[in-house]
């Protein structure tokens, strides 16, 4: 089994090759490989405070970021800005 070191590594090389689908089932394996390390002990949130009008919610639990990365393309495309450290 992967480390969750490894799953982030192929989540952040998903999102630079805009692989929604891979994104989404990395994301998941590296929240079960943490949870699996002892590290996933806490239920975060990943908030977004920006005032401009989105199609997803301002607060978003991590065990929905890989619907939201999936259904919401402006979503995905900030998951992939703040991951990938791109400019938009």
């Amino acid at each position: 089994m992967a480390s969750s070191k490894e799953w982030w590594q192929q989540y952040q090389e998903a999102l630079r090759r805009g692989d929604k689908a891979a994104a989404a089932d990395a994301f998941k394996s590296y929240l079960e490989a943490k949870k699996a390390e002892g590290k996933g002990g806490s239920k975060p949130t990943l908030v977004n405070l920006s005032s401009k009008a989105k199609d997803y919610p301002n607060a978003v639990p991590l065990e929905d970021i890989p619907r939201l990365m999936q259904e919401k393309p402006e979503f995905f495309d900030l998951m992939k800005r703040v991951v990938t450290k791109e400019k938009s």
